[in-house]
């Protein structure tokens, strides 16, 4: 049904060609283009091939513009398959329905028009009232089908349209899941995250987030994608109990999986294999090291996801840096100001005064970003 019947036939011309002695230079006469015959086309077919002289006439001699075919599906559908803009205009002055549903999967005309990536006409059908929310038999949303089949272009001005680029189909899935799953292409997965999409979502189903889905695909692009812009979490649990970092470790060293998304998953066992290996190594009785293991092996599983936080990550070497600046300060006024002249302390002390208004500058000051608020962004 989704398949276009659409293309007019292009009518072909043989063109006469006057050769100059050397055959060196070709001259071509000018043919005038053909003018085609639709007068015996009905609306339907007049409607696909864009002969909107004919299909004024059917109309103006009476036929309703909203009559559905035998599959319910009616000339809106036909016309915003076919991205044709100026019969869509047409049909929506002569008052045709813009969200009528029929065909195979009970879907709109902006459905059909997203699923062939008819920007055009999806333009058009907004502008007339058209409804993206709308979900057809399958229970896809306009954002949904535009994800699928790769149309960034058609998910971008949904969202600035108002969609919610976190709004989910029947089964809980989410645009950025679609993408995840279907394109390998670094968009539409990249401009969901860029838009404010939420990679931590699962779907009702199996409990997969976009980084699950990205995996089952095996699509790199949107691995790395999600992991290192989207900051994704690599320990949400599906309904299985599988977690990104799971299911990735089988894949380590393939072609497909990015050396960075590696390095990111040897940041979160290092602590974890250090820490074994001391226990092997040390002098103790075999029950207690199998004990210790068991405990380490616990203690990773149960708050792994706090200790690994990326914000936590962040902030360890500001606190290490924090803590030895605190205890240089007790040190110096423990230890050495009484052996040091008066002088010495206060050129230490302004010293000291100066290094923390650079740190605290470069630390706090504003780097110079500028930060786009969502409204901007959808502009």
């Amino acid at each position: 049904m989704y398949q276009s019947a659409c293309h007019a036939a292009a009518g072909g011309c043989s063109t006469q060609e006057r050769n100059d002695r050397d055959g060196l230079i070709t001259h071509e006469s000018a043919v005038a283009p053909v003018e085609h015959d639709y007068s015996g086309f009905d609306i339907v077919k007049a409607t696909q091939y864009g002969a909107i002289g004919r299909v004024k006439e059917l109309i103006e001699a009476g036929w309703d513009v909203n009559q559905p075919d035998s599959e319910t599906v009616t000339l809106l559908h036909w016309a915003a398959i076919n991205n044709r803009k100026d019969i869509i205009k047409y049909f929506l002055d002569k008052g045709a329905i813009v969200d009528a549903v029929g065909g195979e999967l009970n879907a709109t005309p902006l459905h059909w028009a997203t699923r062939q990536g008819h920007l055009g006409a999806v333009v058009l059908l907004l502008a007339a009232g058209a409804d993206p929310s709308l979900r057809d038999a399958e229970g896809c949303s306009c954002i949904h089908l535009a994800a699928q089949f790769g149309h960034t272009a058609l998910v971008a001005y949904f969202i600035a349209r108002g969609v919610n680029p976190d709004l989910q189909d029947r089964g809980g899935m989410t645009a950025l899941m679609w993408a995840a799953w279907k394109i390998s292409a670094l968009d539409p997965v990249r401009l969901l995250l860029t838009l404010g999409a939420n990679p931590s979502l699962a779907d009702h189903t199996h409990g997969n987030t976009a980084l699950h889905w990205a995996i089952l695909a095996r699509n790199a692009t949107a691995v790395s994608t999600l992991i290192l812009k989207g900051k994704a979490s690599l320990e949400i649990p599906n309904l299985r109990g599988d977690t990104p970092l799971t299911m990735l470790q089988p894949h380590l060293g393939s072609i497909w999986i990015g050396s960075k998304v590696s390095e990111k998953h040897d940041r979160h066992s290092f602590l974890v294999f250090y820490l074994a290996g001391l226990i092997f190594c040390a002098e103790t009785l075999i029950i207690i090291k199998i004990f210790l293991l068991g405990c380490l092996y616990a203690l990773s599983h149960t708050v792994g996801q706090t200790l690994f936080d990326e914000t936590l990550m962040a902030l360890l070497p500001l606190s290490v840096y924090m803590a030895t600046k605190a205890w240089f300060y007790v040190t110096w006024l423990t230890y050495i100001a009484p052996t040091v002249s008066f002088l010495a302390s206060v050129s230490f002390l302004t010293c000291s005064a100066g290094l923390w208004v650079c740190f605290l500058k470069s630390w706090r000051g504003d780097p110079g970003v500028i930060q786009p608020t969502q409204e901007q962004r959808f502009r």
